[in-house]
């Protein structure tokens, strides 16, 4: 008979995946993705883990010089947050384009990144910003960036048996800038084509530091160094030299795929949007700190 444990406390978590032992484990946090895979295929002898009620998991944050943001966090809360809205915009942009309002309702942050779905909206965006994402086992606790999570395949990471995520953790860095942009098939309601996160210092119109991950090129939020490169140039050569080696990496990493022509159209588009976007950031970000200067 399938088993289902539901924990209110990272201690009642434990006991209860101890007991567990070798049983197969499913984990179930905002549950949207994981009902449509698993709702016909749970094998009896399984242990189900609802971790909606583990409050340990929730939380926005400032804690030193990070922004702390709760596995469980739906995408709701997210894109609710002024603290999220101020430090770390492109999550932001991700939490609130992903879904219907029910969905955004329920899903999470930390079960989006688990699911690593390619077309996954939210690693993108943690990655471009640098997060580390906190992750708990009976071993113990340990840290990994956004791509250590991420697995090589798709629908993969690499986390071990009865490992959760308990959090996030993007430093707060002065005069840095980020947004999240996608394109899909429909203008709501929209799983990802394309999609892409950029954060980047920002002083004067000039980019650096800058750090790019493209999604749904395979898998979920892969790095692309030639477009970081390609930001840091004098704005006259910035804009198209950014948006070749947005193709130019598309190319590599879908080549003979018959919808590689349509991938690069969308990631010069979607370039276009961001530095726009970025820019208008950095303006606002400058006049501001003008301003309480003053």
């Amino acid at each position: 008979m399938t088993s289902l444990f539901a924990p209110r406390s990272i201690k009642e978590y434990s006991n209860f995946l101890a007991v567990s032992g070798e049983l197969e484990k499913h984990f179930i946090a905002g549950g949207t993705d994981w009902l449509i895979k698993n709702r016909r295929s749970i094998p009896e002898m399984a242990v189900l883990f609802d971790l909606s009620k583990m409050t340990e998991l929730r939380g926005i944050e400032i804690k030193e010089s990070y922004l702390r943001v709760g596995a469980m966090e739906t995408m709701t809360s997210i894109h609710s947050s002024a603290l999220i809205k101020l430090y770390a915009a492109a999550l932001t942009d991700a939490a609130l384009s992903m879904g219907s309002v029910q969905i955004r309702n329920r899903a999470t942050v930390g079960g989006n990144l688990a699911n690593a779905s390619p077309a996954a909206d939210t690693p993108c965006a943690l990655a471009a910003l640098d997060a580390s994402a906190t992750v708990f086992s009976l071993s113990g606790s340990r840290n990994l960036s956004i791509e250590e999570v991420l697995a090589s395949c798709p629908n993969a990471n690499t986390l071990s048996d009865g490992e959760i995520i308990t959090e996030f953790c993007t430093p707060v860095r002065k005069g840095y800038v980020s947004a999240f942009k996608k394109v899909g098939s429909r203008s709501e309601v929209s799983i990802a084509r394309v999609n892409m996160a950029v954060s980047a210092k920002y002083e004067g119109g000039i980019f650096s530091d800058a750090r790019v991950f493209v999604g749904t090129l395979g898998r979920a939020a892969i790095r692309c160094l030639g477009a970081e490169k390609a930001l840091a140039l004098h704005p006259s050569l910035r804009d198209q030299s950014f948006k070749s080696a947005l193709c130019e990496f598309a190319g590599q990493m879908i080549p003979g795929r018959s919808t590689l022509p349509y991938k690069k159209s969308a990631l010069r588009a979607l370039a276009e949007d961001l530095l726009e976007m970025l820019g208008e950031r950095g303006k606002a970000s400058e006049k501001s700190g003008e301003k309480g200067h003053e």
